[in-house]
C-alpha cells in the first residue's frame, strides 16, 4: 500500500510537467520524430564511407539516400504545412468547456512558474507531513490529503480556464498534499520493518518511480489522442478509487493491524526492541534543537538536497528537453522520459537487497555503507548527466545515458533515503519531513533556471549542456559534504523526552519505571 500511495502521489505531481506541453502554445519547432535532428541524422547517414572492395555497398548506400531524401521531403512538407496553419488558442472570454483541447497563450515565464508551483507547496507540506504522521499516524495523513489532491486535480482544467493564477494556486495545494505522503511513508517504514529488512521496505517508496514510468506515457498519450483536459480528469478519478482501498487496508503499525499473525508481529517488534517505540511521540517529546544542531543530520539534509535536485531536474525539465530540444513527439517523449525511471526502480531493488545483506552480515559499518552508496547515487548520475548534453541528436545514446544516470540513482535507497532511519527511527518521518522541506526548494528554482538559460532561446541543445553541468555539480557537491559529515549511527536524541506531567507520561505509554530508550514496562 505504501508503494501505491507513492505511485498515486507522483501521478498528481507529474500532471503539470507533462500537460504543460499541450496546454501552452509554442511555435512548432523541432516537432515530429526529430525536427532539425532528423536532418542532422540525414547528413550523418550520407557520410557513411562505402567499401571500395564491396560493390554492393554502393547500392546499399544509394538506396539509403533515396529513402532518406524522401523522408526529408515528407518531413519538410509536414513542417511547412504546420507552420502555415492558423494558430488557434483559447480566447480569454471563451465559455467554460470540459474538452475544448485548445492551448493557452501563456508566456515562458508563466510556464516556469506553473512548473515550480508544486514545490512552493511541497516544501512546507513535508514539514507538516512529518509532524502529522508522527502525531496522528500515517494512515489518516495520507488518506485525507490524497482525497484533497484528487479533487483539486479534477477541477484543474476549470481553474486554468478562469486564470493561470488559480491553476498555480491549485498546484501549491497539491504540492502540500504530496509533501505529506513521503514523511508519512517513512513513519510507516519505521513502524513496520525489521531493522535488517529496512532498505527493502524503503524500496516500496519507489512506487513514485513506478508511477513515473506509467504516468509519463499514459498522460502524454491521453493528451495527444484525446485532449489535455482528459489528462487531468482520468488520473484524478483513478486516485479517488484508490483512496477507498487505502482506507480499508492500510494500518499504522503491526500492533494496530487486526489481521496480522502473532508470529509476524513478534518478529517485527522483537527486532525493533530498544530502537523503535510503539507509541506516537508528542511534540513536547521531540528534541528539535538537538536535531537541528546535529552535524550528521545537517550533512544528510545537504545530501538529500543534491538527490532531489537531480530528481526534480528530470521531473520538471526532461519532457521539455526531449520534445523541444531533441524533437520527440509528445507520446514518444513521454515514453522516453519514463524509461530512465524504470532503470531507477530496477537498480533500486538490487541496491536495497545488497544494502540489507551487507548490514545483516556486518561486512562493513553502516556509516561506511551509506558513504560508499553515495558514489552510485550521486557521483555516477552526475557524470552521466554531463554526457547527455554532448550526444546531440543521437536519440539512442541520449536515452542510454539518461537511463543510467537515473538508474544508478536507485542507490539513494541505501544512502540518503535510509540514513534518517539510522539516525533516529523514532523520529524517522519527522526527520524526512525536514529533509524534504529543504530539499524540495530545488524544485522551486529549477524551472525558472531552465526557462532563463534555455527556454527563452528556443531550447537549443548547447544551452541545455549548461543546465546538465549545473545539475551534476549540485549532485556531486552534496555527496562530498556527506562524506565528511555523515554518519550511520543511532543518535542519542533518538530517545523520547519524558513528559513533565506524570499523567501525560502514562497516556503516552511511558511510566517512571520504563527506560526512555528501552522497552521494559511495569
Amino acid at each position: 500500500m505504501m508503494f501505491t500511495a507513492c505511485w498515486t502521489s507522483y501521478a498528481c505531481r507529474l500532471q503539470m510537467p507533462i500537460l504543460v506541453v499541450p496546454m501552452i502554445l509554442e511555435a512548432p519547432v523541432n516537432y515530429t520524430n526529430g525536427g532539425a535532428c532528423v536532418f542532422d541524422e540525414s547528413r550523418r547517414r550520407r557520410d557513411i564511407i562505402t567499401n571500395p572492395l564491396d560493390p554492393t555497398s554502393y547500392l546499399e548506400q544509394y538506396v539509403l539516400d533515396l529513402v532518406q531524401e524522401k523522408r526529408d521531403r515528407n518531413l519538410l512538407y509536414s513542417l511547412e504545412r504546420r507552420q502555415a496553419e492558423p494558430i488557434v488558442t483559447r480566447p480569454p472570454d471563451a465559455p467554460f468547456a470540459f474538452f475544448s483541447g485548445l492551448p493557452f497563450d501563456w508566456t515562458p515565464t508563466i510556464r516556469g512558474q506553473l512548473l515550480a508551483s508544486y514545490s512552493y507547496g511541497n516544501m512546507p507540506g513535508n514539514l507538516i507531513g512529518g509532524w502529522l504522521s508522527m502525531r496522528y499516524g500515517p494512515r489518516s495523513a495520507i488518506l485525507w490529503t490524497s482525497i484533497l489532491a484528487a479533487l483539486v486535480s479534477l477541477i484543474s482544467p476549470f481553474l486554468a480556464q478562469c486564470h493561470w493564477g488559480l491553476l498555480l494556486f491549485s498546484r501549491i495545494i497539491i504540492g502540500v498534499t504530496g509533501g505529506i505522503t513521503f514523511p508519512a511513508c517513512h513513519t510507516m517504514v519505521a513502524k513496520w520493518s525489521h531493522p535488517n529488512e529496512r532498505s527493502r521496505m524503503i524500496w516500496s517508496l519507489l512506487g513514485g518511480t513506478f508511477g513515473t514510468i506509467l504516468t509519463y506515457p499514459m498522460i502524454a498519450g491521453i493528451a495527444e489522442s484525446m485532449n489535455w483536459e482528459s489528462g487531468w480528469y482520468i488520473p484524478s478519478l483513478l486516485m479517488l478509487m484508490w483512496t477507498v482501498v487505502w482506507a480499508l487496508i492500510a494500518y499504522d503499525s503491526p500492533v494496530e493491524h487486526p489481521g496480522i499473525s502473532v508470529e509476524e508481529k513478534d518478529y517485527i517488534l522483537n527486532g525493533q526492541a530498544g530502537i523503535v517505540r510503539t507509541e506516537k511521540p508528542r511534540w513536547k517529546q521531540t528534541p528539535l534543537l538537538q536535531i537541528l544542531l546535529s552535524v550528521p543530520f545537517l550533512s544528510l539534509i545537504i545530501l538529500h538536497f543534491g538527490n532531489l535536485f537531480l530528481l526534480f531536474f528530470y521531473q520538471n525539465s526532461l519532457m521539455l528537453y526531449l520534445t523541444k530540444a531533441l524533437g520527440f513527439q509528445l507520446t514518444k517523449g513521454g515514453a522516453a522520459a519514463g524509461a530512465p525511471w524504470g532503470g531507477r526502480m530496477l537498480f533500486g531493488f538490487f541496491f536495497s537487497w545488497a544494502g540489507d545483506t551487507i548490514k545483516r552480515k556486518k561486512i562493513i559499518s553502516i556509516t561506511l555503507l551509506r558513504k560508499l552508496a553515495t558514489i552510485f547515487s550521486h557521483f555516477i548520475p552526475g557524470i552521466f548527466l554531463i554526457l547527455v548534453g554532448y550526444v546531440g541528436c543521437d536519440f539512442v545514446l541520449a536515452n542510454i545515458f539518461l537511463f543510467f544516470a537515473l538508474g544508478f540513482n536507485g542507490a539513494a535507497l541505501i544512502s540518503n533515503l535510509s540514513n534518517n532511519q539510522d539516525l533516529a527511527p523514532n523520529f524517522a518521518g519527522f526527520l524526512y519531513g525536514i529533509m524534504n522541506t529543504i530539499g524540495t526548494t530545488s524544485g522551486m528554482i529549477i524551472p525558472p533556471i531552465v526557462e532563463e538559460i534555455a527556454g527563452k532561446f528556443g531550447n537549443p541543445i548547447h544551452r541545455w549542456q549548461t543546465l546538465f553541468w549545473i545539475g551534476a555539480a549540485v549532485s556531486i557537491g552534496s555527496m562530498i559534504v556527506f562524506l565528511f559529515g555523515g554518519s550511520g549511527n543511532i543518535q542519542k536524541w533518538n530517545e523520547l523526552l519524558p513528559l513533565e506531567n506524570p499523567k501525560e507520561n502514562v497516556e503516552a505509554g511511558q511510566t517512571k519505571m520504563e527506560p526512555i530508550g528501552g522497552t521494559a514496562r511495569t
